[in-house]
């Protein structure tokens, strides 16, 4: 069900800065629909954007709305209740950037209040009588289910799992984990503890984030095969971009990551698309997954928009934007 547009009043913009915040909505609106952003001078607008460095300007800021989210075109920072400082001169991509972030906060906060639309969830991840094959499907299964579990080996280091407050904790290196990656899981012993009994057991152990240790574990462990439970067929799309930073980092990753940024796609249609290999395709998935950057949608309506990307819509960025400023 339609919830209607956010809206947003431009006041006291130069004629480049209206150019820039026209542009960057467009480029939102082409991505996420038409009516996602308007630019109007609606009083009420969930979104006020200004230049503060005028008087005029200064004096607006200080009469708008505490429960206005205002974006604020400054040479110096501003504060106050959701108040936003840009500093001038702001560049299209990076105004584009902030409204995105509002708007996805913004939806979902209202969303929340309404209750109008089914709820966005991702898949299951592994069936209860799905065997598990290897150390990633065991870490991602503990966080889950947020409990906290002791992983051991005869001859390895102990690895402690806490699943509800995200942290990887090993007795000597975190990268120990390398060491149960191409293990036989059958020598694999799992315990279950009790948060009071990780926290006394990993005494001034070194600690890692849990969702760096997944995306590791994901790319080592996946062999091109998707999780239990996935299908390359189901619509799919990430809700933020990776931290490339990780280890195990491919080039390829990026452009799937573009592409499954800007709109619901399932895995087969993206091998269709790009021609990346499918064992690369899935291990990429199988890591975003397992650090909550997935999701899949059941509303019939949204599926509609996993569209064949068109070769206008393969424009550069750049392009698009010399072609609405009138240079191209």
């Amino acid at each position: 069900m339609h919830i209607g547009a956010l809206h947003i009043s431009a006041v006291n913009l130069q004629e480049v800065e209206q150019k820039v915040l026209d542009v960057a909505v467009n480029i939102i609106c082409d991505e996420k629909g038409k009516d996602y952003l308007i630019v109007d001078d609606n009083p009420g607008s969930e979104i006020l954007v200004l230049n503060a460095d005028s008087a005029e300007g200064s004096k607006i800021l200080n009469n708008a709305s505490e429960n206005q989210v205002k974006i604020v075109f400054s040479s110096s920072t501003q504060s106050g209740k959701n108040i936003i400082t840009m500093p001038t001169p702001v560049r299209v991509i990076a105004l584009k950037n902030v409204l995105i972030k509002i708007a996805e906060q913004l939806y979902a906060y209202i969303i929340s209040k309404k209750g109008h639309l089914k709820a966005v969830k991702k898949p299951t991840v592994l069936p209860e009588a799905q065997k598990i094959e290897n150390i990633f499907q065991q870490l991602l299964q503990i966080k889950l289910a947020n409990k906290c579990s002791l992983i051991s080996s005869t001859g390895l280091p102990n690895i402690y799992i806490d699943g509800v407050n995200g942290r990887f904790i090993t007795e000597k290196n975190t990268d120990d984990i390398e060491k149960y990656l191409n293990l036989d899981f059958n020598s694999v012993e799992l315990k279950e503890i009790s948060s009071e009994q990780l926290n006394e057991y990993s005494k001034n152990m070194p600690v890692a984030a849990l969702n760096g240790i997944l995306w590791r574990c994901a790319l080592a462990c996946s062999n091109g095969k998707l999780l239990p439970g996935h299908s390359e067929n189901t619509p799919v799309k990430l809700t933020s971009w990776p931290n490339f930073s990780r280890q195990g980092f491919k080039p390829d990753y990026f452009k799937l990551a573009a592409i499954m940024a800007k709109h619901y796609i399932s895995l087969m249609e993206l091998n269709r698309q790009t021609q990346i290999p499918f064992k690369e395709i899935a291990d990429f998935y199988n890591a975003a997954f397992a650090v909550d950057i997935i999701e899949t949608v059941t509303d019939k309506s949204k599926l509609e928009k996993t569209a064949t990307i068109k070769s206008s819509q393969n424009k550069s960025i750049l392009k698009k934007l010399a072609q609405r400023l009138g240079i191209s």
